[in-house]
Order: C-alpha cells, then structure tokens, then sequence
C-alpha cells in the first residue's frame, strides 16, 4: 500500500483538475496514491491511471464530504489534500514527510502557501500580514529555519483568524480519531478542522509556500458578499467549542471559548451597525454580552440607544 494518500475532491473543472493531477504526478516523493472524490461533476470524471482512485458521488454534498469520502477510501497511513484547482510544488509530499520522520510526536504538518493567479499579490500581500499576526500570538518554537513546532497558543490563534496555511494539513491517519472529519454543515469548514487539530493534536507548520493556492475568481466561498455567512458560521464554531466545554471537554480554553464567541457576536452587532441594522444589532449585542463582558459593548450599546440623527452625528465626529 502507498504510505501516502493524496485526496482531491472535484466538481465540473475537468481543465483544472487535470493541471492539480499534473503537479501530483512531479513529486520527488513517489511513494503515493491519489484518491480523486467526483461530487456529482457533468460529465462524470474519467481517467485511467493505477495510482489514481476515483469515487463519485452521484449528488454533489460539498467539498467536506467530499474529502471525509476520500478518508474513508484512503489506505496510506499518511492523508494529504490536493483542492482541484491549487498545485503542489514539487517538494510538497518529501518535505511533509520528511518533518514527519523526523519528528515522530508530530501529529499534523500544516503546509506553507504561495499565491498564483491573477490576483496573486492581493492574495499574497493579505496572506503574508494574516501569518505574521498568527505566528506572534501561536508563539510556537523553530526546529528549522522553516519548521515550527506548536503548543497550546496555537488554539488561541486560530480562534483569531486562521490563514490559508493552516487550512492545508498533512495528517496522519492514525489521528484523525482524535481530531475528527471536517463538518460538512459548517460553513468554515477547514477553519474548524484546523481549531480542532490544534486542540486535540501536536501540530507543527512548515513555512515554505510548497502549497499553491490560484487566486483567478473561481472561488465561491471567499467572495465580498459572502462576509455575512462567514461571520455567522465563525459564530457557530466559536459557540459550539463553549458547549463542548461547559459539557467537559477542552475546558481549560473555556475562558478562551468564552472570549472568542463574545468577540465573534459583537463583531456581528457593529457589522449590523455600519449598515444601520439596528434591529439587527441589539440581538447580537446582546448575545456578546451573555458570553462575556467588555468595555466596547457598552459604547456600541450607547451608540444604538441614540435616536438616528444623533447617531450619524456622533459617527461623524469619531
């Protein structure tokens, strides 16, 4: 059996899936199998190749389930993800592994990205300032000049913000038991699963931008007016982990829980706002407040107690 299983899910990018199979097929590390997952694409996807596994869902259920189906058909002891429209650099597979090898502890190894695309220095440029704000607060200790080696502030991080290179694990088999499939009812799906491994896994990053990420428009998730729903689901997974530790698990970062879902709740009622939807954010307000006290509520809670003419003026003048 390969000790390594690449997973890639994909639907109706025939073109594109060909050029992620193309940069799988120069790795300098040969020791792989690639376990396609086709979420309902039209026309259904067709290769012949030996090293290649495909397995079709006839209704498409999202890139989630898509890769929880390329776990479950997976055979290496090791899981990788390949999106069908990013490439690997040549050295992806060898140096995740060769971190793995020599770090046995080493549960996961989040992967480094480089941006390519169109829009490749905006992505790049907003990449580069998200990891140097995380890289500050997860702490974390350099074993090499672009390995580093986690502990518990990584968790405190990524509740912060979670950039593009902790969204692209290797993982070993043997521990998704303990940090779970990803959730295909959530919509941040690969933030939540990243907060999981970091709580429940001893994670490690390499720096190196060995992870290809396209930046050309053909994304759905990432765009402008998606903001709302994003916010909304970071709600959902910062309240769910307060749940999971009032019922016993994880509780030493309740506090941390706790924190994240007030900020996350409040972060929604100034959204509301700015837009004017003061119906919309007394509730939310509200709710930050029911999760732990800080000061900015009570400011935001002032503004909104003000009649509207006041309120713009008291804008203006901030």
């Amino acid at each position: 059996m390969p000790r390594v299983s690449v997973i890639l899910p994909t639907h109706n990018r025939p073109r594109l899936l060909l050029e992620a199979l193309g940069s799988l097929n120069k790795q300098t590390y040969l020791d792989w199998e690639g376990v396609i997952v086709d979420d309902a694409s039209i026309p259904s996807v067709n290769l012949s190749n030996p090293r290649l596994h495909i397995i079709r869902h006839d209704i498409s259920h999202g890139g989630a389930a898509a890769k929880n189906t390329g776990i479950h058909h997976a055979s290496g002891k090791v899981i990788a993800f390949l999106d069908d429209d990013d490439l690997y650099a040549p050295r992806y597979l060898e140096r995740a592994l060769e971190a793995l090898d020599h770090h046995p502890e080493l549960d996961v190894v989040f992967m480094g990205v480089s941006w390519f695309g169109t829009a490749a220095a905006w992505g790049q440029k907003n990449y580069d300032v998200a990891m140097s704000k995380c890289l500050a607060e997860a702490g974390g200790k350099a074993i090499t000049n672009d390995l580093i080696v986690f502990d518990d502030k990584l968790v405190n991080a990524l509740l912060n913000s979670v950039p593009m290179a902790f969204q692209r694990p290797v993982v070993r088999a043997d521990a998704l038991a303990r940090i779970g499939e990803y959730r295909h009812d959530c919509l941040l799906w690969d933030c939540e699963w990243a907060i999981s491994a970091a709580l429940n896994a001893r994670t490690a990053l390499i720096t190196e931008g060995l992870y290809l990420q396209r930046v050309d428009g053909q994304g759905f998730s990432s765009r402008p007016n998606r903001i709302l729903e994003h916010m909304n689901s970071g709600i959902e997974i910062k309240d769910r982990l307060l749940r999971q530790a009032k019922d016993g698990h994880s509780t030493k970062f309740a506090p941390l829980f706790r924190r994240a879902a007030a900020e996350a709740w409040f972060n929604l009622a100034w959204h509301h706002y700015q837009l004017g939807n003061r119906l919309q954010a007394m509730p939310a307000l509200f709710r930050s407040m029911s999760r732990q006290f800080m000061p900015s509520q009570l400011k935001l809670l002032a503004r909104l107690a003000l009649p509207n003419n006041a309120k713009q003026t008291s804008a203006h003048k901030d």
